[in-house]
């Protein structure tokens, strides 16, 4: 009976320390997982590029066309690759091994770069339309006093190409309608110019008519892309809920979970 006692008593004793091993260990490691998410953000800290870029789309209205011009083709590519990185981090946050004490904060971090991707990837959408009108637009620059028929057909030729080959699917949906409205706005306009230039029409009146429609129609889509965007997700929020999961789990010292 005493045997068995102390086997007991000695079994007992190795599943306690088995079990505080554990415990510690597990929680060195929750706040490993803790700290690898630390160094992920550092690395992958996207959040600033979109806020500038989207102050700067904000900020159009008191630009010139060629600095607008100039900004979007690099902005494009910035955003390029901020989709890129985002979709990157997120695999990598996929990647860590996560106890379930850290499973809130490893969905967490995926969500937020996901997030990222997709605020981004909208971003790019507008912008890379407004390119498509401002590339438009940058045709009729070429336009002289003295421009001959044939060069002004041209142009006006080289302009309505534009037009139509303009793109809307990349956008928000929401914005899609409003898109579709000023590209049509814009090849009436030009086909109303292009009646005029090449004398098929002499009703200057239609003309001005129709380009009081396409300014309305771009201010409206401005308008409706400012308010997209301003209406984005506040992602500052879901980063506030990362960091203190990162820091809580970063002061466990024992767990069993």
């Amino acid at each position: 009976m005493r045997k068995f006692i102390l086997y007991f008593l000695l079994l007992f004793l190795f599943l306690a320390v088995g079990t505080f091993s554990y415990g510690f260990w597990n929680g060195k490691k929750i706040r490993g997982f803790a700290a690898q998410v630390s160094e992920v953000e550092a690395k992958h800290d996207l959040a600033p590029q979109i806020e500038k870029i989207e102050t700067s789309f904000r900020d159009n209205g008191k630009k010139e066309i060629s600095q607008i011009r100039d900004e979007s083709r690099q902005f494009s590519v910035e955003l390029e690759g901020v989709i890129k990185e985002a979709e990157a981090a997120k695999k990598e946050i996929e990647n860590l091994n996560a106890s379930k004490p850290a499973e809130n904060a490893k969905k967490l971090t995926g969500e937020y770069y996901w997030k990222l991707a997709r605020e981004a990837s909208d971003l790019k959408g507008i912008i890379d339309y407004m390119s498509q009108i401002i590339e438009v637009a940058a045709v009729f620059g070429e336009m002289k006093e003295n421009s001959s028929l044939d060069e002004m057909k041209n142009i006006i030729a080289r302009a309505k190409e534009k037009g139509s080959a303009i793109q809307t699917e990349n956008l928000p949906q929401s914005l899609q309608t409003n898109a579709q409205n000023l590209k049509d706005s814009m090849n009436t306009f030009l086909v109303k110019m292009e009646d005029v230039a090449t004398l098929k029409s002499e009703n200057t009146a239609a003309l001005d008519e129709s380009y009081n429609d396409f300014s309305q129609k771009e201010d409206e889509f401005f308008s409706a892309g400012k308010k997209y965007i301003d209406g984005m997700e506040d992602l500052d929020i879901i980063e506030g809920k990362i960091k203190s999961e990162i820091e809580r789990l970063g002061r466990v010292r024992f767990s069993l979970k």
